[in-house]
């Protein structure tokens, strides 16, 4: 097997995850408001509308706060076959520029569309969903790599 080629991959805020929030909160929202239709007007009729207000806010959270940055398979690392570095945008909190990530793991492959798992050294978890419209010359490269041992 070939070897992959060095590559870096911008990530940034992903529409399939914005789109699937969005369809799930507004489906859960009209399930609650056809549920508060059928006459249960009780104290205890709040708590789902309280739940659901929670996990929109959350999900807004987790929206706003997702990893912007650079993936980078560095395929000339000289003690093993290759290396995976993390470097996050100025400014965000998650892990450190240029941190290295042992351990990269796909948990969805919708051929255009991917959502990584890595962990760092200190075993903190960091989830990317990648996009193919970001980079199109080099998403074939990063794809490649990702098959790396």
């Amino acid at each position: 097997m070939r070897k992959a080629p060095s590559v870096i991959y911008p990530v940034g805020p992903c529409a399939f995850y914005a789109g699937s929030l969005l369809v799930l909160g507004l489906l859960s929202l009209a399930v609650l408001v056809w549920w508060w239709g059928q006459g249960d007007t009780g104290v205890q009729s709040l708590l789902p509308g309280l739940g659901w207000l929670a996990w929109a806010v959350l999900a807004w959270r987790s929206w706003v706060h997702a990893p912007v940055g650079h993936l980078q398979w560095d395929a000339q690392h000289t003690d093993q076959p290759g290396e995976w570095r993390w470097h996050r945008q100025q400014g965000q909190s998650d892990f450190g520029a240029g941190m290295p990530m042992p351990w990269v793991q796909v948990v969805f492959d919708g051929q255009s569309l991917l959502l990584l798992r890595l962990r760092n050294p200190d075993g903190a978890w960091l989830w990317l969903w990648l996009e193919r419209h970001r980079d199109p010359a080099r998403w074939m490269d990063l794809r490649r790599a990702l098959r790396q041992p």
